[in-house]
């Protein structure tokens, strides 16, 4: 039998994720060691944490990755990280990254989790017209997936940072990688009158968003963001749905995070990350990825 951790002590399985018998779930929820979520951070600034706790249990996501718009491939998810680490009254949460960006890195104590798009600490890679972007290596040391390297070829799942799908240019492109952070899904920016679709971002924790389908005059079809899963509420969280149009639209939605849905595109606008990480849908106007948060258990 395991034995069930009381605040303050110290885990030997912190690097682990599902499943595992740190995490307990309660009917409505995931919680570590079977504590109650006491605070949600959304903001950078002062914690108020009472002066009988000394260690708590966090997990930090990543602000997530605007779409790139000049690869009409879909943002990488947040990358996210989770453990004990010394109670702080400060903490750092990142904002997701505007259209051809990098999500911010979200930090408490010890713990800290990189945007996506940025290559680093978990967060995914993006959808990209040469090749899709790796993901990264996350803060426990879990490997990043290698992104897409040739139209048709597939990006390496991961249990961290997935890798970017790639987008066509003479066929149409391919997804983003699952993982614990969803890669961007490839966009097809094919020419001539012919049927062009985008792909999804891939689905984790927090997904990544969907690429852009555009230069046809026949139909464009735009990636669905890729889904996530609310740990505090132990529910599926849902991409944002890509448009569809003749000679028209094409964008992908927004990547759902981990505390929220991804958004639908608008036309040819992409559609934004949801909450907790979330990666921006491309389109040409590439939507913004979801802020990260950070939640804290004791």
């Amino acid at each position: 039998m395991h034995k069930q951790l009381k605040a303050g002590e110290v885990s030997s399985q912190v690097s682990s994720w599902f499943p595992s018998s740190n995490f307990v779930t309660t009917g409505s929820s995931i919680t570590p060691y079977g504590f109650l979520l006491r605070q949600t951070l959304l903001s950078t600034g002062t914690v108020k944490i009472p002066s009988n706790i000394k260690w708590v249990y966090a997990i930090c996501v990543g602000g997530g990755g605007g779409a790139y718009t000049t690869g009409n491939g879909g943002g990488g998810a947040g990358g996210i990280a989770w453990g004990w680490t010394l109670a702080v009254p400060t903490c750092v949460v990142g904002a997701g990254g505007a259209s051809n960006a990098v999500g911010n890195y979200t930090r408490y104590g010890s713990i800290i989790a990189g945007g996506g798009n940025s290559g680093v600490l978990g967060g995914a890679g993006y959808g990209s017209t040469s090749a899709g972007i790796n993901g990264a290596t996350n803060y426990w040391g879990i490997p990043g997936g290698a992104g897409a390297a040739a139209a048709n070829s597939f990006s390496a799942q991961s249990g961290s940072g997935a890798g970017g799908g790639i987008s066509g240019n003479a066929s149409n492109g391919t997804p983003g990688a699952n993982g614990i952070s969803g890669g961007g899904g490839g966009g097809s920016i094919q020419t001539g009158s012919q049927a062009n679709l985008a792909t999804n971002g891939g689905s984790g924790l927090a997904g990544g968003g969907g690429g852009n389908a555009a230069n046809t005059t026949g139909t464009r079809t735009g990636g669905n963001g890729g889904n996530g899963f609310n740990i505090a509420t132990g529910v599926q969280t849902t991409g944002g749905t890509g448009t569809t149009g003749t000679n028209t639209n094409g964008a992908g939605g927004g990547g759902a995070g981990i505390a929220g849905n991804g958004n639908p595109a608008v036309t040819t606008t992409g559609g934004a990350g949801g909450l907790g990480g979330g990666g921006g849908g491309a389109g040409t106007t590439g939507g913004a990825g979801g802020a990260g948060l950070i939640y804290l258990y004791y």
